[in-house]
């Protein structure tokens, strides 16, 4: 079980982030639209269906994540590893959704850039549905701490109080 060490929070633009990345050597690992199904069952935990469209194929997978709705910006939880959904598997994944009553409650989509340089990544979204864009820090806690503060004055000036 993976632990997630992660600063997210919503912003008004995404371009700050993505130049901040470009102009720090940042790696571009994932330029895709995604499409996720969130499923809950009013526990601890979630399941997620995400399916990423690339230019040249599609790869749909399952995980599950412990359940954060806090809008605190630093959220530390488990998460599962990804099982990757085939045609083999799919009935699997629909009866592991059934034995667990985790029923459909969200269906967000979004154009996702990832960018990753040492054990910091970037999850920069930008959401078709609902309308919002997103920015994720996350790997090891000193790395993306430092991070963290390097970046501090452009989250507070684009950061999005709800």
């Amino acid at each position: 079980m993976n632990q997630e060490y992660e600063f997210s929070f919503k912003v008004k633009s995404i371009t700050p982030f993505t130049e901040y990345c470009e102009r720090n050597h940042y790696e571009l690992k994932k330029d895709s639209k995604q499409t996720r199904i969130l499923y809950e069952n009013g526990g601890k935990v979630m399941a997620r269906i995400t399916k990423n469209t690339y230019p040249d194929k599609e790869i749909e997978s399952l995980d599950l994540k412990d359940c954060d709705v806090s809008d605190h910006i630093l959220k530390v939880r488990r998460e599962t590893k990804e099982l990757i959904i085939t045609d083999e598997n799919r009935d699997f994944v629909e009866s592991l959704l059934d034995i667990f009553e985790l029923k459909e409650t969200k269906k967000l989509i979004r154009k996702r850039y990832v960018y990753q340089k040492n054990s910091v990544t970037f999850e920069i979204d930008h959401y078709l549905s609902p309308m919002m864009n997103v920015v994720a820090i996350e790997g090891k806690k000193e790395e993306v701490d430092v991070v963290y503060q390097e970046l501090k004055n452009v989250i507070a000036s684009t950061i999005v109080n709800e």
